[in-house]
């Protein structure tokens, strides 16, 4: 299945030699930012800003991107500008990089912002979130919806996540809302297909769940 990038990109032009570059990946193209801050929410494995378009700054829809997931964002800009380029990092996007720069640079910078991202680790464990699928202990073949509950669990180690970052993750990585009731449930059936593993989900809806490596711990909740 091939990758899907939203890229933010208003000159005609540069879309074109993009749209050419990527052809290996699934690509929607944006605009402005208005179309951006309709379209990100639907799964996407990579986000690509320009700063200056039409109806605002790209560095607002990172903002907001922020703060529901933790997806790759590159912003990719004619801004040279210290300022500008530090304003970008403490937004926490994940690179920079300025125009104008040879495409196939491009193209490697961002298959090696995937390639990080595609696999999560947690003792011994290995999530591979492209494969929907868990190795370890023993070897587990996950949903989508699955491997989205999972991801934020595996990025915070014994810390706690919250149900709400939780159904984030889902939003993000399928684009379908899910209820807390529906988390339970999903919640649920997973314990039972990690349980073989060696891997349980604790916690509750009031604390928030975290990951343990043991066949033995209540993971009720």
């Amino acid at each position: 299945m091939k990758h899907r990038i939203l890229i933010l990109e208003d000159d005609p032009d540069m879309r074109e030699a993009l749209e050419y570059a990527l052809s290996d990946f699934d690509c929607l193209f944006c605009s402005t930012l208005a179309q951006g801050f309709k379209e990100w929410t639907r799964g996407w494995d990579l986000i690509i800003l320009d700063l200056s378009l039409p109806d605002g700054n790209g560095l607002e829809l990172l903002q907001v991107v922020r703060l529901e997931s933790d997806v790759p964002v590159l912003v990719f800009s004619g801004r040279k500008e210290e300022s500008v380029i530090l304003d970008a990092y403490a937004q926490k996007g994940d690179d920079y990089i300025t125009k104008p720069v040879r495409l196939p640079v491009l193209k490697a910078k961002i298959s090696r912002m995937l390639d990080r991202t595609e696999i999560r680790r947690f003792e011994g464990y290995s999530l591979e979130v492209s494969k929907n699928a868990l190795s370890g202990l023993c070897p587990v073949q996950l949903t989508r919806t699955e491997t989205a509950v999972l991801e934020p669990l595996f990025g915070s180690g014994y810390h706690a996540v919250s149900a709400e970052r939780i159904i984030r993750s889902v939003w993000t990585r399928t684009g379908h809302d899910m209820s807390l009731k529906t988390l339970s449930v999903r919640l649920s059936g997973l314990r039972k297909k990690l349980k073989p593993a060696g891997l349980a989900v604790l916690g509750s809806r009031v604390h928030g769940y975290w990951l343990q490596r043991t066949e033995d711990e209540d993971a009720s909740g």
